[in-house]
């Protein structure tokens, strides 16, 4: 069975200069299902990413031969997966706690999800999108209305990460990226930043192509380009008819979201705000794999991908060259946070929720450098140690700092309304 991996992970998060806080995070490690569990018996095929210019990693099940045999159960040790998320909620928090709460859930649930098949995994992830998203429905309800009286509009992006042994495997709708940091050469210190995942922005030519062939629009408001949501005069009352009056408003600058119960087309029952995820898998390598980044937009739109991770190379060279008279610095995720929060500020622009999941990879058995306080280590080749019942979710309360603490957080040049250390 391949090996597992050694994990540094930080998370921080940030209210920024908005009203409200919808950014939601989320960290769990639990143990793989033992011997017992059900196992997908469909064909074994060749793995594909689904998502154009992403590099994938070498596929399991290869189309000409079966995969090799798997060891008896006494000869195997249950290992531990982990789970990271980033949701990014517009038209209230609803959809982006909704997805926190249920989405692995509908994930880990779905048949091929526990495969030793990259492809039917990719497929489990898919179902599990749409699964979380159909069950929102039944509490559109309860979710507060619109100004005007209407049902919720609330949706999230939502972009995960999912490791188990050394495979990543990556799932995401709207524009919360994922960045993973290469060394291809190890006698040289740069490490490169490749992006995952490619944002789905309605003006992408396949998304345009299949919101104009659902019926919906893309309307340019402000230079940014948006799903435009299709509904009913306000003063309309009774049935929709042809000749009812429609308000077009250029509502949401992402195609593709968890949510956005609005976008439904009643005449081909499909959603023009789609929540399948474009998918791919990594074969990950802890001498050649270094970082992986997931960010809202709130970051992605202020710090640059190679920028993001020389600034967390940087951040881990200082760490490792610190003495106890040197101050202590700051996690990874808080680092990225600040700087991004400090370019809103220096754009005279009021800032975003920001938010980003930093994880460091080493190889098991190698020497621990210096973990941040702000840091945790996971060693995925054994079982969690927390009850089967706990979930490590990296949305925590909010952390009262003192002001001595505010002082010795050097990069926290902004003030927040909600700001949160992910894995206190």
């Amino acid at each position: 069975m391949e090996s597992s991996l050694l994990l540094r992970v930080s998370v921080f998060t940030d209210q920024g200069g908005r009203k409200y806080m919808e950014d939601v995070t989320e960290v769990i490690v639990e143990p793989e299902p033992g011997e017992d569990e059900p196992k997908s018996d469909a064909p074994y095929e060749t793995v594909q990413t689904e998502n154009e210019g992403t590099t994938a990693g070498n596929a399991v099940c290869g189309g000409r031969s079966p995969p090799p045999p798997e060891p008896s159960a006494a000869g195997r040790s249950r290992r531990s997966v982990a789970f990271f998320a980033v949701f990014d909620g517009h038209g209230g928090c609803e959809a982006a706690q909704f997805a926190r709460d249920y989405l692995w859930e509908f994930v880990k649930k779905q048949r091929g999800f526990w495969s030793d098949c990259d492809r039917e995994v990719c497929s489990a992830l898919r179902k599990g999108f749409v699964a979380c998203h159909h069950a929102m429905w039944k509490k559109l309800p309860e979710w507060p209305k619109t100004l005007t009286g209407l049902p919720s509009t609330s949706g999230t992006t939502a972009s995960i990460v999912v490791i188990r042994g050394d495979r990543m495997y990556v799932a995401h709708v709207g524009d919360s990226a994922v960045v993973l940091g290469v060394q291809d050469d190890p006698s040289l210190p740069f490490i490169r930043a490749v992006e995952v995942t490619q944002d789905h922005k309605p003006e992408l030519p396949r998304e345009r192509e299949r919101i104009e062939g659902l019926g919906g629009s893309v309307i340019k408001k402000s230079g940014v380009n948006r799903v435009v949501w299709k509904r009913p005069r306000l003063s309309h009352n009774g049935p929709v008819r042809r000749s009812t009056v429609i308000d077009q408003i250029p509502f949401l600058a992402v195609a593709r979201a968890l949510g956005d119960l609005w976008s439904y087309d009643f005449y081909s029952g499909e959603f023009v705000v789609s929540p399948e995820p474009d998918t791919s898998v990594v074969t990950l390598d802890p001498k050649k794999h270094r970082y992986i980044v997931l960010g809202s937009d709130g970051l992605w739109n202020m710090v640059p991908p190679q920028e993001a991770i020389s600034m967390c190379q940087n951040n881990d060279e200082a760490m490792n060259n610190w003495t106890l008279q040197a101050p202590r610095g700051v996690s990874n995720a808080r680092q990225l946070v600040s700087h991004a929060l400090l370019r809103w500020r220096q754009r005279m622009l009021r800032a975003d929720n920001t938010s980003a999941i930093v994880i460091g990879l080493q190889e098991p058995g190698s020497i621990q450098d210096n973990l941040h306080e702000e840091t945790v280590l996971l060693d995925l080749s054994k079982v969690s140690q927390c009850p089967s019942t706990f979930l490590s979710r990296a949305d925590t309360p909010l952390l009262q700092q003192s002001p001595e603490e505010d002082a010795l957080a050097t990069c926290e040049l902004v003030p927040s309304l909600e700001r949160r250390n992910g894995l206190s």
